[in-house]
């Protein structure tokens, strides 16, 4: 009976295993592919894109920066009001320059939705 069981679990472990590696495998291949649809996935990661990323982050870092920094009144109530909106006015064009670079991805995805509804009546 223990001879058996000691199958029984070098088999369950074994198929576990090739299980992970399989789905591993997918997961790395569909992650590190370009084919995403439509080629989204070359247009989502263009250097401009990943600049303007970038550069919305560096702001949302410098925007918390900032809140602390008069929080700890390190910096007066005037100066604050000024950083904040200068840095909020950065960051909102960033932000519409990212969203005018998504509207083929809204249009594609709005798209796709339609189909899948159509053929789903």
């Amino acid at each position: 009976m223990g001879d058996y069981l000691s199958w029984v679990f070098i088999i369950t472990a074994s198929l576990a295993m090739v299980g992970g590696l399989i789905s591993l495998w997918l997961s790395l291949s569909l992650a590190l592919s370009d084919e995403v649809l439509g080629g989204a996935r070359a247009q989502l990661i263009s250097d401009t894109r990943r600049a303007l990323i970038g550069e919305k982050e560096a702001l949302l870092e410098e925007l918390r920066d900032v809140s602390f920094e008069h929080d700890a009144d390190k910096i007066s109530d005037a100066d604050f009001e000024e950083l904040n909106e200068k840095l909020r006015a950065q960051a909102r064009q960033v932000l519409h320059a990212l969203d005018a670079g998504a509207e083929s991805f809204r249009d594609e995805a709005e798209g796709l939705i339609a189909e899948r509804l159509a053929d789903e009546s």
